[in-house]
């Protein structure tokens, strides 16, 4: 190639990219001319070309301080980085803080709640406040002490409250607040003895302890059984109460204070008549109405009510509305109220037609709601509109309400238009809508949507809420005014319909309209997967799997979501060859790419219980352990919960271990919630405490399960006292007042129960009342349960009284422990008179639980014949008796004489009912035959037991050898001696591996023999015994006394003990194990 060509080739190139680059900038001149206009535009106002990196958003710890040019300027930057919770700025102050000598108001409490965010060590922060402290000891105060105390106490940090008292210098004493702060503080933690340590202290340095203080010292002394000194404290506290203060002299901020102290501890009835010669302002007053109101106390209403109206206090709107609230379902009192609230305050607003119309709700009082409306109609403002129309909505009354909308919304409708917005919310958007289609008003449904026909964002949730109303013909419409409108559909809009479908239990309309939507080219991923989760709903596991298949027939790769479904279905299955596929799904899903989550890990773990295989269980774990995926919070909540329901000990501790030595930060209430409950299992209490002292002292706040979790866990570790006073502490929180509720109660009241401590239920059952907590038909039936083992069924009219009133109707569990405490005290015709009203009052039908406890009691007074009519109603109902109930028959047989009865009914109702009497029945029908002497029946009794395998138990070996001995058998006490150890010579039948029972009680093995020496034949047996035992079995314990019996021949009434006596030297003879 010659140079020419060569550059009449590159000419030729040139000029053929000029000409494509020209090309392009013509086509693209509008989006080039856009963004010189932009790049211009942002140099004209920011004055840079480039932007500037932006910081980073997360808070990190700068040692270094601000420049200050004096102590002022720190102390103002001090308290803006404290009301805006700019940890780092605190730091930052702090840091400046040092470097000047002058003394400067510093928040040490705040400064040491930064350190420890910015995960500063305790000894550090000692170390520093211990600088501080020295340096400004004659400057600093101790009220700033206090507040560091209290910081920290609030959070149970008990440690560091100890470093920070060690390393407070010379010259800080403490004073009441230190006291007070302290005490709270180790009472909360139930260390007792640092409360008295505190109280010495406090004593040996003269230093007057508050009311408080004196409170928690009474409690103290309580909780250690100290009577005198809680008395002694009381009559401390109470002359400080009895001051005399003039109504002229006493300070207004002091009553308020005072109020609220009562109202908090639910006393204000009891504090009430103290305010009638001390003046009242109009805040106390509705503090003391809101009060009443939470309580539901109507005479307690009635009296602040009073006491206010004497004194001449006017109410604000609030107090008026308060008081409706408190007297609503009394329509005059209402009425008169609502009167004298418009007569004064004529410009009254929604807070008091909102107490208005809750009453009328309630009581369906319409009339009065249209006195109201005609009063608000006049200058209606849209929180009061919005009222008007949720009450009409909540009483169905649906025309009215879109009337309402429809006349007196329009003035605001025009108003808000003209400003370019709506006047209705999404709830009273939700009430109109629905309204409208309920009553068919088709215009006012299609106007609200014709507002902005193509806001598909509106329609989707107008979709959702219709379906949310199971009105799928509603959600359809809806839908096809969206597609008239010409918004462009999507497959989320589909979507919604379909998920519409599935939430109105609509599967066969769901399929069609999944036709619909591939045939529209709308189906995807989710759509498949919303059906697949109706498919298994409704129990069609088959068709779902085939939905997966079909996904990969239209190239749709199923997702974790997909597969998750079918896990969750499988594992909740009642099938068991159903469960038994999950495995198998498991495999499914790793075959096509899907590798398990966090949530297909979470689905298994919920399926494991105590009954799991081992299989399962292995597999689950491994499958954990080798997830590629970190393990989060909500993951090791589902482990630790899952180790705690399989019941085994050993592998919940390795799973604490193993999950706590991870990198694994606990940040959520939950999480701490399930470790609590874990440790509570493993009876770790200390691991308890320590879970909720962390939680508490990096300030998360605590969910009702988890303060559940962790009163359970204090309940059921023997310490319900300890479980009260923490909800009474967390009750007193006002982060943590909100949280309690009737579980959180039950596990205490349950905790009292089975200690059988009536007072302390009844005074957890007060407590929950006065607090206002809803109470559940689980409180009631556990205070039941309470006067029935303590035999306190006077108790039952009362709470039975109190569910009615609270409406909460008694189920089969209420009257089965009622019925259970009148069997308890012997009350049998009440018992009998309680069933008869619990078929015609209530509806229900006595279980089996019910039979055997009207059949227990019937044994228990001997009511033989009331006994087999219970037994004959039993069978008649077609409920099926049990094992239990025929040891409780054999009982009943057994205390009136007959035991061939007991005997036939055994068998007939084992070959009736196909059951195999287990180990109780056999024991109560030897425990027959030995009350009526006949020795060889109650053998040939065991061995039954050894034909059908069923293990004896130590009450059937210990009633047979005493019987045999009383009629001087001694062969065959030897033989039944011998049977139950396992040594050669027992009797023929005992000689098999089912005759041996684990824990022959010694007292009884000691007594046998020691009556057996007392007689030639007898000691010759027992001596033939003890050689045998020594030979074959030389860990078995004989108290050596009992030996010493044998071998002298004789012995005396007492020669055995029920207790061993271990060897107190190395001397032979002494401790003999035979």
């Amino acid at each position: 190639m010659n140079s020419s060509s060569y550059i009449s080739d590159t000419s030729m190139v040139e000029a053929d990219f000029l000409t494509q680059a020209w090309s392009f900038i013509i086509s693209a001149r509008l989006e080039l001319s856009l963004f010189v206009a932009a790049l211009v535009a942002h140099l004209l106002l920011f004055g840079q070309s480039t932007p500037q990196k932006s910081k980073r958003s997360k808070e990190t710890f700068s040692s270094s301080p601000q420049h200050f040019s004096n102590a002022k300027e720190v102390e103002s930057a001090f308290a803006e980085a404290v009301r805006g919770g700019h940890a780092r700025q605190v730091l930052n102050c702090w840091s400046a803080a040092k470097k000047f000598p002058d003394a400067i108001d510093i928040p040490l409490a705040n400064v040491v709640e930064a350190m420890q965010r910015f995960k500063k060590d305790g000894d550090y922060i000692a170390r520093e406040l211990s600088a501080y402290l020295t340096k400004h000891r004659s400057t600093c105060k101790m009220q700033t002490i206090n507040e560091l105390l209290d910081s920290l106490a609030k959070r149970h940090d008990s440690d560091f409250v100890d470093s920070v008292l060690k390393i407070l210098p010379a010259g800080f004493a403490l004073d009441s607040r230190s006291y007070e702060i302290l005490m709270n503080m180790h009472f909360t933690m139930r260390n007792f003895q640092r409360v008295d340590a505190m109280v010495e202290q406090a004593k040996a340095a003269k230093v007057a302890l508050t009311t408080r203080a004196s409170i928690v010292i009474i409690k103290t002394a309580l909780k250690t059984e100290n009577f005198e000194d809680a008395l002694a404290t009381f009559r401390e506290l109470k002359s400080l109460w009895q001051g005399h203060v003039g109504p002229s002299t006493a300070p207004r901020q002091i009553v308020a204070q005072l109020v609220d102290m009562a109202c908090k501890e639910h006393e204000l009835k009891r504090f009430l008549p103290e305010l009638a010669s001390v003046p009242l302002t109009e805040e106390v007053v509705q503090l003391m109405v809101t009060e009443a109101v939470r309580e539901k106390d109507v005479e307690l209403l009635e009296q602040v009510e009073g006491l206010a109206r004497e004194k001449a206090l006017a109410f604000s709107e609030s107090t008026y509305g308060m008081l409706i609230k408190g007297y609503k379902g009394r329509d005059e009192k209402v009425e008169s109220l609502f009167s004298e609230a418009l007569e004064k305050k004529s410009d009254a607003g929604p807070e008091l037609c909102l107490a208005l119309l809750l009453s009328c709700q309630q009581t369906r009082n319409f009339a009065l709601a249209e006195n109201a409306y005609k009063h608000f109609s006049k200058q209606m403002s849209l929180s009061v509109l919005a009222a008007f129309i949720r009450f009409h909505s909540e009483v169905e009354n649906y025309e009215r309400v879109c009337d309402l909308y429809e006349k007196d919304a329009a003035p605001l409708r025009e108003k808000a238009t003209g400003e370019g917005r709506s006047i209705l919310d999404s709830r009273m958007e939700r009430c109109v809508m629905n309204a409208a289609l309920k009553c068919g008003r088709s215009t006012l449904a299609q106007s609200l949507l014709s507002e902005n026909p193509s806001d598909v964002a509106k329609h989707i949730t107008m979709i959702r809420n219709c379906a949310a109303e199971q009105n799928l013909e509603g959600a359809m419409n809806v839908f096809e005014s969206l597609k008239k409108s010409g918004a462009e559909m999507n497959s989320v809009v589909y979507n919604t319909v379909l998920d519409a479908c599935v939430e109105c239990s609509q599967l066969g309309k769901a399929q069609s309209w999944m036709e619909q939507m591939k045939k529209d080219g709308m189906s995807d991923v989710v759509s498949y997967n919303t059906l697949i989760k109706a498919q298994l709903q409704a129990g069609n596991m088959k068709k779902a799997r085939a939905l997966v298949d079909e996904m990969r027939e239209e190239k749709l790769q199923p997702n974790c979501i997909t597969f998750n479904e079918i896990v969750n279905a499988t594992v909740c299955s009642s099938d068991k060859r159903v469960r038994s596929e999950v495995w198998t799904i498991i495999q499914e899903m790793q075959n096509v790419g899907v590798r398990p989550n966090q949530v297909t890990c979470s689905i298994l773990l919920k399926n494991l219980n105590s009954s799991s295989p081992e299989s399962d269980i292995n597999q689950t774990m491994s499958l954990i352990n080798g997830m590629e995926e970190q393990l989060d919070e909500v993951l090791l909540s589902s482990v630790v919960e899952a180790c705690v329901r399989i019941g085994k000990p050993d592998l919940l501790n390795t799973k604490l271990r193993q999950l706590m030595s991870g990198d694994i930060k606990v940040n959520g209430s939950h999480t701490f919630g399930s470790l609590i409950k874990a440790y509570g299992h493993a009876k770790d209490m200390k691991s308890v405490w320590r879970c909720w002292k962390e939680m508490r002292t990096r300030h998360i706040k605590p969910t009702s399960i988890t303060v559940g979790c962790m009163i359970e866990a204090v309940v059921s570790n023997g310490d319900p006292d300890g479980a009260w006073h923490l909800i009474q502490e967390l009750g007193e929180d006002p982060n943590c007042k909100g949280i309690l509720n009737a579980v959180i109660y039950c596990s205490v009241l349950k905790g009292f129960t089975r200690e059988k401590n009536a007072t302390k239920v009844w005074a957890v059952y007060e407590e929950m009342q006065k607090r206002n907590i809803d109470l559940s038909i689980v409180t009631y039936n556990t205070l039941l349960d309470c006067c029935a083992r303590c035999c306190r069924m006077d108790g039952v009219p009362a709470i039975i009284e109190d569910m009615k009133k609270a409406k909460i109707k008694p189920n089969i569990i209420t009257y089965s422990t009622m019925l259970k405490g009148h069997c308890q005290t012997g009350d049998i015709s009440a018992a009998f008179k309680l069933v008869k009203e619990m078929r015609e009052e209530a509806d229900l039908v006595p279980d089996e639980i019910m039979y055997n406890s009207l059949l227990d009691g019937c044994a228990q007074s001997s009511l033989v014949d009331d006994g087999l009519r219970v037994l004959r109603e039993m069978e008649d109902a077609g409920v099926k008796p049990s094992n239990f109930t025929l040891s409780v028959l054999v009982k009943l047989m057994s205390r009136a004489r007959r035991v061939d009865y007991a005997f036939e009914l055994v068998q007939e109702l084992s070959e009736k009912y196909h059951l195999s009497p287990n180990s109780h029945v056999y024991a109560n029908l030897v425990q027959a035959c030995c009350f009526s002497k006949q020795l060889q029946r109650g053998l040939k009794t065991l061995e039954g037991m050894m034909d059908r395998k069923v293990q004896p138990d130590k009450r059937t070996y210990s009633m047979l050898l005493r019987l045999a001995v009383q009629q001087s058998q001694f062969e065959k006490v030897d033989g039944l001696l011998r049977g139950a150890l396992g040594v050669s010579g027992a009797l023929p039948f005992l000689n098999t591996p089912w005759a041996i029972c684990q824990g022959v009680e010694e007292a009884a093995l000691g007594e046998t023999l020691s009556s057996m020496a007392g007689a030639p034949e007898g000691n010759k047996a027992a001596a033939g015994f003890l050689v045998d035992v020594r030979k074959e079995m030389p860990n078995v314990w004989i108290d050596p006394s009992v030996q010493r019996c044998v071998l002298q021949g004789s012995c005396g009434e007492k020669a055995w003990t029920t207790e061993r006596r271990p060897s107190k030297g190395k001397g032979k003879g002494k401790g003999q194990r035979m």
